[in-house]
């Protein structure tokens, strides 16, 4: 930290800037505070100090990140959650002049962004905080999650991780940084969630102030390139379409007797799908393996269902369900996601799984 002590006050020159106005005035999004983060070098701690944090904050952020990207993001974070001044692109840019890194990085991160989108996320991001205390202590997120995962706007993987907190408001925080970082379609579909789900007033209060968001804000980074070519399989994403009719309509049993004698499931995965209180949840429980596992699986679930004159119009409903490239960009969008944030594609989310006998 010895540089930070050594910085000195300097006279400062204000920027004349090639970023359009609209966009100066605009608080950054998380894609753009991701996609500089790797270029401020060993800068970081000077634009920290031109951006306003606090020896303590600099200090603390050097002791608990050694690499200097995780430095520079977690500098840009903490400046942008303090509101006492706003944390524009404008101030963003000036603080970059001041540390003499210059302004080119972030011109080039900023070029393709549309002002317009910029100020829905902003918009949207504010509304979501202005309802976050009654979402996270009002609201039960399992239907919810149904929806969001028929509409795929979540993945498997996504579901567990919300779901692996204990507490519904833990559960609920999770869901809603989801919503507010993943933004459209996420935000629709999560709104409409509540709405279907008996929980209009908060919807309605949500929905007044939802604008038409694009996915990203900006244009994907090199690191990020290549990712989309792990594709997710066809019969996931058909499985994944029929995800509320799955759960609503379907008894376990005898799906479950078949796929155990078809070496789809293990014993101890019928154990851990009978170990779940209600039907609904069995049938979570057994579509979070289907959606883990391999073709074959799929395979066997339809012949199951089709087994039972009961379900042989679901078979064959989601058999030939319909596969857009609206679908396909939405889900694989998940998957891009937790690539990126959790080192895993779409093949690796099996090991996430007990491994089999």
């Amino acid at each position: 930290m010895s540089d930070i002590n050594c910085l000195q006050m300097r006279r400062r020159k204000q920027v004349m800037s090639n970023i359009p106005d609209d966009i100066l005035d605009s608080i950054p999004t998380d894609e753009i505070l991701d996609n500089i983060s790797p270029q401020i070098g060993k800068m970081v701690f000077q634009l920290g100090t031109e951006l306003g944090l606090s020896m303590a904050d600099l200090e603390n952020i050097d002791k608990c990140n050694c690499d200097l990207t995780a430095q520079s993001k977690e500098v840009l974070f903490t400046w942008r959650r303090d509101k006492l001044v706003r944390p524009t692109i404008r101030v963003l840019e000036q603080a970059l002049v001041n540390s003499r890194k210059g302004a080119r990085c972030l011109e080039e991160v900023v070029k393709n962004v549309d002002p317009k989108t910029l100020r829905a996320v902003e918009t949207v991001t504010d509304r979501i905080k202005d309802n976050a205390d009654r979402i996270i202590q009002n609201i039960q997120t399992s239907q919810i999650l149904d929806h969001m995962m028929t509409h795929l706007v979540i993945s498997v993987d996504d579901r567990r991780r919300i779901e692996q907190h204990a507490g519904q408001d833990d559960q609920n925080k999770a869901l809603l940084d989801i919503v507010s970082k993943r933004r459209e379609p996420a935000y629709s579909v999560f709104v409409d969630g509540l709405r279907i789900h008996g929980y209009e007033d908060i919807a309605n209060d949500l929905k007044c102030a939802s604008e038409k968001m694009g996915q990203s804000t900006t244009s994907v980074p090199d690191e990020n390139k290549g990712l989309s070519d792990r594709t997710v399989p066809l019969f996931k994403i058909r499985l994944q379409k029929n995800y509320s009719d799955i759960i609503t309509s379907v008894k376990h049993d005898i799906i479950v007797d078949h796929l155990i004698s078809c070496d789809v499931l293990t014993f101890e995965d019928c154990q851990k799908i009978n170990a779940c209180p209600s039907q609904e949840q069995k049938n979570r429980q057994l579509m979070d393996i289907l959606l883990h596992g391999n073709e074959n699986g799929f395979t066997e679930f339809l012949n199951a269902l089709r087994n039972d004159s009961v379900y042989a119009d679901l078979a064959n409903r989601i058999a030939s369900t319909e596969v857009t490239s609206t679908d396909r960009s939405n889900i694989q969008s998940c998957y891009n996601i937790n690539k990126r944030k959790y080192g895993l594609n779409v093949q690796e989310t099996t090991t996430l799984l007990p491994k089999k006998n």
